[in-house]
């Protein structure tokens, strides 16, 4: 639990101590899955992927120049994943959301004219808000209780590609792939990962011009 609280104490230090230059919002589609170990390491088998939404909002400013930036923001994610049991005639079916505080790099690869080739890694430390189980017919909330009761940490590699509508507004499609971990094993022994693909839209709004105006009004005082 400790690297959680670091994380999460290094990311909050971060975004007070950098100076945003835009802002971000994006949503878009996930497909997850994850996978269960019980205490004798035995997976559960026969699940599938189940499609979701998530939203992210946050910042970006400079770290090494216009090419390195630093990312940071808050999130709400959904993950899940479905399966049966043909030899006990059982249906089951698992959705939970978590909020996330992520931070990471991004790193511009490419630009021409209006268009941006970008590279993402973040860290995310996430906590479960909401939880059910479904066993055939039956709904169990799943918030706080045995192999999900603790906060995970979930790393996502991205590739982007943004194009600049205006001088101040930019659009971007992003593809992302992460894995999330939990912190600790749950009370029961038992490992629960998290795998997600995120296919997302999203706007760039650029707060260069403001500052840029307000430094103006500031020397003509």
């Amino acid at each position: 639990m400790k690297y959680f609280y670091a994380t999460i104490t290094f990311l909050i230090i971060s975004m007070s101590t950098l100076h945003a230059q835009e802002l971000f919002i994006e949503g878009g589609k996930s497909i997850t899955s994850f996978s269960f170990q019980d205490v004798l390491s035995n997976e559960l088998d026969n699940l599938r992927t189940t499609n979701h939404n998530y939203i992210d909002l946050g910042y970006r400013g400079k770290l090494f120049g216009d090419q390195v930036q630093f990312i940071g923001g808050l999130g709400l994610h959904t993950y899940g994943s479905i399966g049966s049991d043909n030899s006990q005639n059982t249906y089951f079916e698992w959705e939970t959301t978590y909020a996330s505080l992520h931070g990471g790099i991004d790193i511009k690869v490419i630009e021409a004219k209006s268009f941006s080739f970008h590279v993402r890694a973040t860290v995310a430390p996430e906590i479960m808000v909401q939880g059910t189980r479904i066993l055939n017919n039956e709904v169990l909330d799943i918030k706080g209780r045995e192999d999900f009761d603790t906060p995970i940490i979930f790393l996502r590699g991205a590739a982007s590609f943004e194009y600049k509508i205006t001088p101040s507004i930019a659009a971007f499609l992003q593809y992302r792939y992460g894995q999330g971990t939990q912190l600790e094993k749950s009370d029961t022994g038992g490992e629960l990962t998290y795998f997600s693909q995120d296919f997302g839209l999203g706007l760039i709004f650029s707060l260069k011009k403001e500052a840029s105006n307000e430094d103006d009004s500031q020397d003509n005082k």
